[in-house]
């Protein structure tokens, strides 16, 4: 039997680097993988989002293989397509963890408690070097949806509700995320706890204030969030390390400011 696989993606309300506390929005974008056993290889295809890391997926494979006491040196084919921009701070990392788990438990009629299974894909990612702190925050988000606030060092949940319907526009470089000093994020620890503050009481707020400072963090120009803002954004800013900007709006309105904004554009919605 082919085992299926679907997650999603999310954007940054509060990045979790500085303080070990992320927030996230669900957002609609997908992420698929279906999975099947037999042969001799191991055969990991990947369209859609060609430089997904190969070694990730094989690690979520692995992995969730062995937590379920099956032979992790079997065959099989393993398919992914993605919606979601990979390197761009968009949570590709994290849905392709939680779709190739999802879809390897299918395949064997296995069942986990979903926060089981994120965290393991948590630790499929770090085992991967593809996450800073584990990214606890952006596999809830990208499985869960809504609006969610964690705690990554113990990887826990410390609120999760409904965020309502917007739109989202994601602003997309040609470039991919370059590295940047932790140091660089350790100086701003201050910053962010004045962001952790307005976030418990205005998301949006919170989601600029927090995109501009990894703005300035990573080096990037604030110019588009200024132009999304002005032509009726809610809120808009660096999403994860980025480069990607993600702009929420009411619904029906990202279109005009997605036609506005001078840069690639992907609009989708929260979920």
């Amino acid at each position: 039997m082919t085992g299926k696989g679907e997650s999603h993606g999310c954007i940054s309300v509060m990045n979790g680097i500085v303080s070990g506390t992320g927030a996230v929005i669900g957002i609609s974008l997908r992420t698929r993988a279906s999975y099947d056993e037999g042969g001799k290889t191991q055969d990991v295809r990947i369209g859609g989002s060609e430089s997904t890391d190969d070694r990730l997926a094989r690690i979520c494979v692995g992995r969730t293989l062995d937590a379920i006491g099956v032979d992790p040196s079997a065959g099989y084919v393993l398919s992914i397509e993605s919606e979601i921009p990979p390197s761009r701070g968009l949570k590709s990392s994290s849905s392709v963890c939680n779709a190739v788990i999802s879809a390897v438990l299918a395949h064997h009629g296995v069942s986990m408690d979903v926060m089981d299974m994120i965290r393991l894909g948590v630790e499929c990612a770090k085992e991967a070097k593809v996450t800073v702190t584990g990214s606890f925050d952006d596999a809830c988000g990208c499985e869960l949806g809504g609006f969610i606030v964690t705690d990554n060092y113990r990887n826990e949940v410390l609120r999760k509700e409904p965020f309502g319907r917007y739109d989202v526009v994601l602003c997309i470089p040609e470039y991919t995320k370059n590295h940047t000093p932790r140091e660089r994020y350790n100086a701003v620890a201050p910053e962010m706890e004045r962001i952790k503050e307005v976030c418990k009481t205005d998301p949006l707020a919170a989601m600029t204030m927090n995109g501009r400072l990894i703005a300035r963090v990573t080096g990037e120009s604030e110019e588009l969030i200024d132009d999304a803002l002005a032509h009726g954004a809610l809120a808009a800013g660096i999403s994860g390390t980025g480069p990607a900007i993600a702009v929420v709006a009411e619904s029906g309105k990202g279109g005009r400011i997605a036609e506005a904004l001078d840069c690639r554009t992907i609009l989708t919605e929260t979920r």
